[in-house]
């Protein structure tokens, strides 16, 4: 009798061992048809998800007063005016930690920039491993776009017109490129390597290259000790318009090649910036542009996708009025999330909505 309860035993823990290992199995990928931890009757059919009237997150964004801050915060408020039971808090963050706390289910909601996304997919610096997928739920925003602003002493002295100009003409360029390790300067590097020169070719020319950010760098310009830097950033940027008030600037376009290079590696996607964004700037200036996802926990339920993403789409006129620079987003221009993979609740409302087929 013993014995026959100890066999019964053995095959019990068996039989819950790998019920649990399929459990796991399934929840490694949020797929429409994973239900299992839903008490809703949601199915993967468009139009048949039940929004949760309770959730309980956590979005990790920038600093603390900060652009990000400011949307992380929002969110919530938005998120709050669809589940009338919502635990929300918001934490200080960066894009970088952020794609890495998130994609390792340690917090549901995260901020992080295109090209963040892009370089953790590729396994490049400064993420130590390849993410294999990042998903996210929307587009925060798409139209933050690479600004090269010049010294034009600089640019008169060795005529400099474009960034091309700067490697035929091997001009001692003194560059302030952001901190070492900044996904800025991966953008300033790549822009470089795709005309041709590289921080090495401007130092053997008799220039620098400054690991400055762009705010510290702008002063370098101001005080004759720079004369380039660049930034992807929003136009108009105070930096910029102040640095104009004492420094005759110019602002440089990239070129076709240039931006199919940052699309390629980093995600960014051509734009322009109108004339007269600047007092300096007489004509439009042809750029790539950075934006920002909301990325989500990659075991984040299919029903809890849809709500999130639904109640920011439906208060998109409430979203718009965060900022300015979010003003004229669209419901078509959130759902794109290239490079990153949109989560299957998020895809789920948008085919709803009509916005995917």
């Amino acid at each position: 009798m013993t014995k026959n309860k100890w066999l019964l035993s053995v095959m019990a823990f068996s039989l819950l061992s790998l019920a649990a290992c399929g459990g796991n199995d399934t929840a490694s990928e949020p797929t429409p048809d994973d239900n299992s931890d839903s008490e809703s009757n949601a199915t993967e059919e468009v139009g048949k998800i039940t929004p949760l009237d309770s959730l309980t997150l956590t979005t990790v964004g920038g600093s603390a007063g900060g652009f990000w801050s400011m949307l992380g915060e929002g969110i919530g408020s938005l998120i709050r005016e669809e589940v009338p039971n919502l635990q929300y808090s918001y934490e200080t963050g960066s894009g970088v930690g952020n794609v890495v706390n998130v994609t390792n289910g340690e917090v549901p909601l995260g901020i992080a920039f295109n090209f963040e996304v892009m370089a953790g997919l590729n396994g490049e610096e400064p993420f130590n491993e390849q993410i294999d997928e990042i998903y996210a739920l929307a587009t925060l925003y798409d139209n933050s776009p690479v600004q090269v602003v010049i010294s034009k002493r600089f640019a008169d002295q060795y005529g400099i017109e474009s960034i091309a100009d700067i490697k035929e003409k091997q001009a001692p360029l003194r560059a302030a490129v952001n901190q070492r390790g900044n996904l800025s300067e991966t953008v300033n590097r790549i822009i470089f390597e795709a005309y041709g020169f590289t921080y090495e070719d401007i130092e053997s020319w008799g220039g620098s290259v400054f690991y400055e950010p762009y705010r510290p760098g702008s002063d370098l310009i101001r005080n004759n000790r720079a004369d380039l830097v660049g930034v992807p950033v929003f136009a108009p940027d105070s930096t910029f318009q102040e640095l104009a008030t004492s420094t005759d600037v110019l602002m440089l376009d990239l070129d076709e090649n240039a931006q199919q290079v940052l699309e390629e590696k980093m995600g960014l996607q051509p734009g322009v910036i109108d004339a007269g964004t600047y007092s300096f700037q007489e004509s439009e200036v042809v750029t790539s542009n950075a934006g920002a996802f909301l990325i989500a926990d990659p075991n984040m339920s299919v029903e809890e996708a849809y709500t999130i993403t639904r109640a920011l789409v439906e208060n998109i006129d409430k979203y718009q009025s965060l900022h300015k620079n979010i003003a004229d987003i669209t419901s078509e221009q959130m759902a794109n999330v290239a490079p990153a993979k949109l989560h299957p609740g998020a895809e789920l409302y948008f085919k709803e909505i009509g916005v995917l087929d």
